[in-house]
């Protein structure tokens, strides 16, 4: 009986201790995904971006500024890049994805305008929402979600040909 009950103690200690291991690998787990990434982001960090607006990869590019903010449990965030590019080509197919501003739709506007005012509040790389929705930008929307008749997410990427600079903000609100 009682080295049943020794075995019983070690194994309700290892069973703590392990529980005590993963409750802090947790904690620090929420921790660091829960704070702000302000300018750590490397040009390998905003393939993404190129690559969703099928823009070329094999090229130099400069990573001027960037913000990931922290996400809540219900996944509102605002990140944004500033991108120097080399070159600006994109795929045949991605050609008809991208436009001339500026933006013509209302709700599409709207949301452009919320995505760059609040990239170009934290930064001033990022282009206001003047500059943003201008005849200057070339101008891709990857996802816009509206509720109510009004956007409260988007993904939106835009492009300065007379500075080659990319600009890409995502946010939810």
């Amino acid at each position: 009986m009682k080295l049943m009950l020794k075995w019983v103690r070690i194994g309700l200690e290892i069973i703590g201790a392990a529980t005590l291991i993963f409750l802090l690998a947790l904690g620090v787990s929420i921790i660091w995904q829960n704070s702000d990434k302000t300018n750590k982001a490397k040009p390998k960090d905003v393939l993404f971006i190129l690559n969703g607006g099928e823009i070329a990869t094999n090229q130099n590019l400069n990573v001027i500024a960037s913000y990931e903010s922290s996400r809540s449990f219900t996944g509102d965030h605002l990140d944004y890049y500033c991108i120097e590019l080399s070159k600006f080509v994109v795929t045949d197919r991605a050609k008809n994805q991208w436009h001339d501003g500026p933006e013509q739709n209302p709700i599409l506007a709207e949301a452009l305008e919320q995505g760059a005012n609040d990239a170009h509040q934290g930064n001033a790389c990022f282009p206001s929402p003047e500059e943003a929705n201008s005849g200057n930008m070339k101008i891709k929307f990857g996802d816009v979600d509206v509720f109510d008749r009004r956007p409260n997410s988007a993904d939106i990427t835009l492009f300065d040909p007379k500075n080659m600079k990319l600009y890409y903000v995502s946010y939810k609100d």
